[in-house]
């Protein structure tokens, strides 16, 4: 009899390539190395990125996503002033996994939120719930 792996993830993610800049939270903050790349995944409690190093384990990061259309989904009273171009949702992570997939080129980084303004994880939720592909 085969065993079936439990899905231990608590938020659905869909696989959406979305603008990401990212950047490490260390002290000191004089200079911030910020990178830009493309998300393979997102959910409400992750994102899946490309980045072109390894990134240990337990780093910590600032992370800005720019997933269009995902602020009608924000709570809010007034929407009217929105335009076209999307805010980007700002995220506090960690890196659980950073996977080598080109040699020496190209690695899979896996970052589990920990810290993201609820109104913004609402929107998000809601733009992945409603998303088409």
């Amino acid at each position: 009899m085969a065993r079936v792996k439990a899905e231990r993830r608590k938020f659905l993610r869909i696989p959406k390539e979305s603008k990401v800049r990212y950047h490490e939270l260390k002290y000191p903050m004089a200079k911030r190395d910020i990178k830009n790349t493309k998300s393979k995944n997102v959910g409400g409690g992750g994102i899946l990125f490309s980045s072109g190093k390894y990134i240990d384990t337990g780093t910590i990061l600032k992370i800005d996503i720019t997933a269009q259309g995902w602020e009608k989904y924000r709570p809010g009273f007034f929407k009217g002033g929105e335009t076209s171009v999307s805010k980007p949702i700002t995220v506090i992570g960690e890196v659980i996994r950073s996977k080598e997939v080109v040699k020496n080129k190209e690695y899979d980084t896996a970052v589990r939120f920990v810290n993201i303004h609820e109104d913004d994880l609402r929107g998000l939720i809601g733009y992945i719930e409603n998303y088409k592909k």
